[in-house]
């Protein structure tokens, strides 16, 4: 009863006066076309959306803080928004705070009132304050917070409920005899790309309804190819360079940078007072244009390299005599890179997460995975996290928490005893060993060559662990796993002009012992800093030269694959493009990407070189060895690796697998503390 009574004293002492107006009189409800491109708009023949009131406003009189538990009990705004046109359309909910800029003390500031929206009839979505939420722009000088964005397809519509009440936090200084008001603002834009198949529909307590909920699509801080964008130096890796050419050399330097558009100006801009070999220890602390001192130095005393819309700025860790530690600050946002982006796929439009992502975690048959990315057709590919002490002798996990863990080598799958390494074939001397499956050495065709007979050494182990430890284990279930397109691109680049290394490539025609590159490579290589404008990483898997499937590998599906994987299992590895769409890049260090984690290796005892882990996208043949792209999971950058390169730097198995569209959760919010769980059946 005392408690009772204690409550009541609190409660009594924190009466306000709380209106929260969203009603038929003040919802508003306005179209804010944004375009990328100049014509998105033009072919379009409709552009309309309707914003139907299902309940009166909400008007709390005499309220009281309240914790998320029962503010959810509230009684909520009900509105339908429907997409009346046949062009998919994303629309994005406001709520306009109308004394969000005010400085009386009459109003209940913005940052002790808590909102929920979630699909009619649900409190699904996360609760959270307004001023937790982005401010966009809608009218003029006006600004309101967004709250939730959805897509809505050709005369798609979708039922919310809306929940207003005052957070537990609020003192009574803050709350007594105070007011706020707020209004619906809902802005449409239309675009040209629409979702994976089911995305809209996905029920709730499915896996893809949980990642909608749980995720905003947007577009990516920097160009795929060129690493994921850092803001915080924190979530950096450090490079270091020799400057034995450049002791006589001033350099110039900045104390800070602020943001100019897309890219840097230097703050507090000056040059070393001495030579670097004189002034080394001046630029501690220091942001330079360039870490190459030929382009952020000088032989002249006193002469001002550019240090104005810089693209990236180096900011100087450590420095010696003869070299200098630097990380790359790659975003002047006010973040590190860390979305769900969008790209098209075999399937039609996949969302992909990037970045220092924390979210994308998922418990499946005692092992811990991360979501690479929603296919087109609807289902979640997956990538090994932590084979959880899993063993063809030892099938007990070594935690119960395996999302939770984090160590060397983590992500690597053991398919026999604790072996993880693996060629990716034993033989390197022809191009058919860039090959998942394989065909005749020594052919003079590329169908001959590229034929799907052999399977490769990386295959046969990747079934090894399938069936030794996955299918082993408690929970799962082989039915659950989707026949999507393991794709190993052998198409080979047939533009002449292409050629980094100065080979004489004669006719490119990718069989026997020819010079070939192939196609990954030059998507890659072409989107660099050092030679921008290519085409960047895809998700479509191309046809072979011939026109066929030899590179879209599948189990049994012949509409989109070539099957030849039948009876093999359902499991294969990431492509060189998903690395790069994930943050990863061409020789450059990267620790922010989520694929970053659980692999960084401890050294071999022979030579004290990192270990990696295969993908499966050919690079080249070089006249003598075949190569693909492989990731260094010491820096997490791509780099070419031979097929046969497993003692020396102990090439790893990371396995993926894809998720059925229609898999269901038990629990989560794709944290590490939290992953989504998938359930048995």
């Amino acid at each position: 009863m005392s408690k009772n009574k204690k409550k009541i004293k609190v409660y009594t002492a924190l009466l306000v006066s709380v209106v929260c107006i969203i009603g038929v009189s003040y919802a508003w409800f306005r179209l804010y076309l944004s375009q990328s491109e100049n014509n998105r708009i033009a072919s379009r023949t409709c552009f309309s959306t309707t914003l139907t009131e299902k309940t009166s406003k909400i008007d709390l009189t005499e309220a009281v803080p309240e914790s998320d538990e029962n503010g959810l009990r509230e009684t909520p705004f009900t509105f339908t928004l429907k997409n009346n046109c046949t062009g998919y359309i994303r629309a994005y909910i406001t709520i306009d705070s109308a004394y969000r800029t005010s400085t009386s003390t009459s109003y209940l500031k913005d940052n002790k009132i808590k909102v929920n929206i979630s699909p009619t009839g649900t409190t699904l979505n996360p609760s959270s304050l307004l001023t937790d939420k982005e401010l966009i722009e809608l009218e003029g000088s006006r600004l309101g917070y967004s709250i939730i964005d959805v897509g809505l397809n050709s005369n798609e519509e979708k039922t919310f409920d809306l929940r207003v009440w005052m957070d537990s936090s609020t003192t009574v200084d803050e709350g007594l005899n105070k007011t706020w008001e707020g209004k619906i603002v809902v802005l449409t834009e239309a675009q040209n790309v629409g979702a994976p198949n089911g995305w809209n529909s996905a029920k709730d307590g499915s896996l893809l309804a949980a990642i909608r909920r749980d995720n905003t699509v947007s577009e990516t801080l920097s160009i795929p190819g060129q690493e994921a964008s850092a803001h915080t130096l924190d979530d950096v890796s450090a490079g270091t360079i020799a400057v034995s050419t450049y002791q006589s050399y001033y350099v110039t330097y900045g104390t800070g940078w602020e943001a100019n558009g897309t890219g840097f100006n230097l703050t507090g801009t000056a040059v070393t007072t001495n030579t670097y070999a004189n002034s080394y220890s001046e630029l501690v602390g220091k942001y330079l244009p360039d870490y190459v001192l030929s382009e952020s130095g000088s032989k002249t005393a006193g002469e001002m390299k550019t240090t104005t819309d810089l693209d990236i700025v180096y900011y100087v860790v450590s420095a010696t005599s003869s070299s200098f530690t630097y990380k790359r600050l790659t975003s002047n946002k006010n973040t590190t890179e860390a979305l769900f982006a969008d790209t098209e796929d075999d399937y039609g439009t996949s969302y992909y997460f990037r970045g220092a992502v924390a979210n994308n975690f998922v418990e499946y048959a005692n092992m811990c995975w991360r979501i690479v990315r929603v296919t087109g057709n609807g289902d979640i590919k997956l990538v090994l996290y932590n084979y959880n002490g899993l063993t063809s002798t030892n099938n007990t996990p070594s935690s119960s928490t395996p999302c939770n863990v984090t160590g060397d080598d983590l992500a690597y799958a053991r398919r026999e005893g604790t072996s993880y390494q693996s060629a990716f074939n034993n033989v390197a001397t022809d191009n058919t060993y860039i090959g998942l499956m394989y065909g005749a050495a020594g052919a003079s065709s590329y169908a001959e060559t590229h034929a799907n007979t052999n399977p490769s050494t990386i295959l046969t182990n990747l079934n090894k662990w399938y069936t030794n430890v996955l299918s082993k284990q408690a929970g799962f279930n082989g039915n659950q796993l989707a026949d999507t397109i393991w794709c190993n691109d052998k198409s080979v680049v047939t533009e002449t002009t292409f050629n980094p290394r100065s080979w004489e490539l004669g006719t490119n025609y990718g069989y026997g012992t020819n010079k070939n590159y192939y196609n990954a490579t030059q998507r890659f290589l072409r989107t660099t800093s050092l030679s921008p404008g290519g085409t960047g990483p895809s998700l479509i898997c191309p046809n072979d030269n011939n026109g066929g499937k030899l590179s879209k590998f599948t189990v049994s599906d012949t509409n989109y694959g070539n099957g030849t994987l039948s009876g093999y299992a359902k499991v294969g590895l990431l492509t060189a493009d998903e690395v790069v769409l994930a943050g990863g890049a061409y020789r450059l260090s990267n620790a922010i990407s989520y694929l970053y984690e659980n692999t960084y290796p401890n050294l071999d005892n022979d030579n004290n070189t990192a270990r990696f882990w295969w993908t499966l996208s050919p690079i080249d043949f070089d006249g003598t060895n075949a190569h693909v792209w492989i990731v260094e999971g010491r820096y997490g950058n791509l780099i070419p690796g031979g097929v046969m390169n497993v003692q020396r730097t102990g090439g790893a198995i990371r396995p993926s697998v894809s998720l059925s569209s229609n898999m269901k959760i038990s629990s989560g919010d794709g944290t590490a503390t939290k992953p989504y769980k998938i359930s048995a059946s």
